[in-house]
């Protein structure tokens, strides 16, 4: 079977692809809607920050639990079929966030997207690995990044003219695209890939080594979009709308730089790359720290955001290329560590956050130093030796 030119050299191969790209915005738009409206939904419900970044936490906990299993039990059902329904459930998961009458069935909406969207990343992202050449593995976790970077950008956009004129509004719009993406996906199996060895495949010491690199990553310098955002509304006293124009930014350069870097990851290495986002993103991080004006935030924040994506671009190319006879299950579960880490930093940062801006930025860049560590010490890379 020849593969997909993923570059574009073929319109139907594009045209065949772009669901599985499209898809891959929904899971980033729901982490990221609720950044830019975290005051109209503490004022909603009559409760404080703290309590609504647990908002965070119902989305990202179960995500990241269950994909410990999801891209393995994805691969044993079937790649096609298990996004279709999931794609479908995360449109009405999402409706029930926007009739949420009590914070609590808030949080469970926000629960049963993460449930959900641990069905979909996973096996969108094996798919994309074994249609594209070995070659190009990176340009196509790359492209498949950037739509990410599109879904967050779309989140924050949302959220934040949502946040001006009635939140639930944003889980409305995103419960539309969801449910005209599960008719459109393909009804055929999404890949031809080996079959599937189980759990036991994905319990080594290298998928233990990348998964420490997803969650402490997310943790720290992958994990400051959060600080932005609550800079921008409680330091500079920007709108809602306002906040999400100046998050878009990030995501909008991530989207230029995310296929590019991919490039950078099938020449060096996952290995190398991966280091080096990180190695830029701490140095970021401590920018951010001093960037106390609208101005010098926007200009930061456009360099720091790309960054932090290739961070995620090059863990998920290692991760994907880690267990050849399980793509899906590796995947599923060093993202798992990823989001376990986006549900804990807020935790950990906004209290800091709340007595000290500069110290919550220059903490999460500290703790990429672990990222870098366990990067090295799971001793693989993307290079065609490792991959075949």
């Amino acid at each position: 079977m020849a593969h997909p030119d993923i570059r574009g050299n073929s319109t139907k191969d594009r045209r065949r692809l772009l669901p599985l790209y499209l898809c891959g915005i929904l899971g980033p738009f729901g982490g990221s809607v609720l950044s830019p409206m975290i005051p109209e939904l503490r004022e909603a419900f009559d409760t404080t920050t703290a309590t609504i970044a647990w908002g965070f936490g119902a989305y990202f906990f179960p995500y990241a639990t269950l994909l410990l299993v999801s891209g393995t039990l994805g691969e044993k059902w079937g790649r096609g079929r298990t996004i279709r329904v999931a794609v479908f459930l995360y449109a009405l998961a999402s409706l029930s966030c926007a009739s949420g009458a009590s914070l609590w069935l808030f949080f469970g909406g926000r629960a049963a997207q993460g449930v959900v969207n641990a069905f979909m990343t996973p096996l969108l992202i094996a798919s994309l690995t074994d249609l594209a050449p070995k070659d190009r593995v990176g340009r196509a976790v790359g492209t498949y990044a950037a739509f990410q970077a599109i879904g967050g950008v779309l989140g924050m956009l949302v959220g934040g003219v949502a946040a001006d004129v009635g939140w639930r509004w944003a889980f409305v719009a995103i419960a539309v695209v969801a449910a005209t993406l599960s008719w459109t996906l393909p009804k055929a199996r999404t890949s031809e890939g080996p079959v599937v060895v189980g759990m036991r495949s994905v319990l080594n010491r290298r998928m233990f080594m990348l998964g420490l690199v997803a969650l402490t990553q997310s943790i720290g310098p992958g994990g400051v979009q959060l600080l932005v955002a609550l800079v921008s509304r409680d330091v500079l006293s920007l709108s809602g709308s306002a906040t999400g124009a100046l998050l878009i930014t990030g995501s909008l350069t991530a989207a230029v730089l995310t296929p590019r870097w991919g490039a950078v990851i099938d020449r060096f290495g996952g290995k190398r790359a991966t280091v080096a986002a990180l190695i830029l993103s701490m140095l970021g991080a401590v920018a951010l720290s001093q960037a106390n004006t609208t101005l010098s935030l926007i200009m930061v924040w456009a360099v720091v955001g790309a960054l932090v994506q290739c961070i995620s671009t090059g863990f998920q190319a290692l991760a994907a290329t880690g267990v050849p006879g399980n793509r899906g299950g590796g995947v599923s579960f060093v993202l798992s560590h990823r989001f376990l880490g986006h549900a804990i930093g807020p935790l950990i940062w906004v209290p800091v956050f709340e007595r000290n801006v500069s110290f919550a930025y220059l903490g999460a860049a500290l703790v990429g130093v672990l990222s870098i560590s366990f990067v090295y010490a799971a001793q693989h890379d993307t290079l065609s030796k490792a991959v075949d």
